[in-house]
């Protein structure tokens, strides 16, 4: 959670979204660059009162808390790790008003462009107080969910591939994850230098494969020596498979399926956007 008068100011000089355009109980995707252009996390902004939400994976959420500390210098900014204060619910079909009232939400953040995937934002404690009715089915497990996300291209960072890629091959700029208008920001000059005078060399897409790999990993074709793209993740699918997010070379992404140095096939599934 960041707060204080200045949070607003501070954060729009750290992130690649547009902090003064978020509305209240409103949210926006965005990445916390380094001095090189390089994502060291991804996340969802959410405007509460006067405070800041940012929704990012768990195992990243130390290290944010400590990088954004660092740049706090005389600002009015508190920073802290809430995590425990609230409950995250990731919807994967449209709910009712009444349904959404059982949750007492504090927000509601829809996950462009999809229109039917929803992460819902409560207060712990008074969710945990709510008889949720029989209308409601809630997996507690996360993993269905990451694969909801994997399937639909959805990006994600951790501290495997944390300072690994710039925006861009992250698909941020097709999701609404960068304001190229909105000035300057740690990391803004590379992000934008490669917007206007640059082209995308490499571009997350979603696979499924029959083995597992690890986030991180390099990974090459079939009688190649330079590495082809970059493994983000590796999901157990239901089909038995494992499916996942890496980021590749553009001009592989059309090679459907990919045959690697082991001799193992990788099937290439497009992001539904448009990457043109």
């Amino acid at each position: 959670m960041i707060s204080g008068e200045d949070a607003a100011t501070f954060l729009q000089g750290q992130t690649t979204c547009d902090v003064f355009a978020i509305a209240e109980a409103g949210g926006a995707l965005g990445a916390l660059c380094n001095p090189k252009g390089r994502v060291i996390s991804l996340f969802h902004l959410v405007k509460h009162g006067d405070d800041f939400l940012m929704l990012l994976p768990r195992e990243m959420s130390s290290l944010i808390v400590k990088r954004l500390s660092m740049f706090v210098f005389r600002s009015k900014v508190t920073i802290r790790d809430a995590s425990d204060e609230f409950v995250l619910l990731g919807c994967a079909n449209e709910i009712s008003t009444e349904q959404k009232q059982q949750l007492s939400p504090i927000a509601s953040i829809p996950i462009a462009p999809y229109a039917h995937l929803t992460i819902i934002i409560s207060n712990k404690q008074q969710f945990q107080r709510e008889q949720l009715t029989d209308s409601f089915s809630i997996e507690q497990e996360l993993e269905p969910w990451q694969e909801i996300l994997t399937s639909a291209c959805y990006p994600e960072v951790n501290t495997a591939t944390s300072e690994l890629f710039i925006p861009q091959m992250l698909n941020l700029d097709k999701l609404n994850g960068i304001n190229f208008k909105k000035g300057c920001y740690t990391g803004q000059e590379i992000v934008a230098r490669m917007h206007y005078k640059g082209s995308v060399k490499r571009r997350l897409v979603s696979y499924q494969s029959a083995n597992k790999y690890v986030a991180g990993d390099d990974i090459y074709q079939l009688n190649t020596d330079n590495s082809i793209g970059t493994i983000l993740s590796s999901h157990k699918s239901k089909n038995s498979n494992y499916a996942g997010l890496a980021v590749l070379k553009v001009e592989c992404i059309e090679n459907n399926p990919l045959v690697l140095s082991d001799n193992s096939e990788v099937i290439i599934q497009q992001a539904e956007y448009d990457l043109d």
